[in-house]
């Protein structure tokens, strides 16, 4: 099994701008909750509950929300390549 995931632009276009932006709003923002779709800062809440009442029908489907100052979890992909070996002779 392989995991292999293609960025779509609406993705990339909002990792870049999170790369772009993430200094500026630690400076400006320290605690809040930042949303970020279409490739910009959409929304900045004082509470997560704020972030996520936005209504989806306004935005694209890929959005990134986070807390400024607050370092996300290492995250893992896991999985493993196999290789199939012949059983030989039974």
């Amino acid at each position: 099994m392989r995991y292999d995931y293609e960025l779509n632009d609406e993705e990339d276009a909002n990792n870049k701008a999170f790369e772009s932006l993430i200094d500026d709003l630690k400076v400006k923002y320290p605690g809040k909750y930042v949303v970020i779709a279409n490739g910009r800062v959409v929304r900045i809440c004082d509470y997560i509950e704020e972030a996520f009442k936005l209504r989806s029908g306004s935005m694209c489907h890929h959005r990134i929300v986070f807390k400024i100052g607050e370092k996300p979890a290492v995250r893992v992909r896991l999985g493993w390549r196999a290789k199939l070996k012949s059983a030989g002779a039974t």
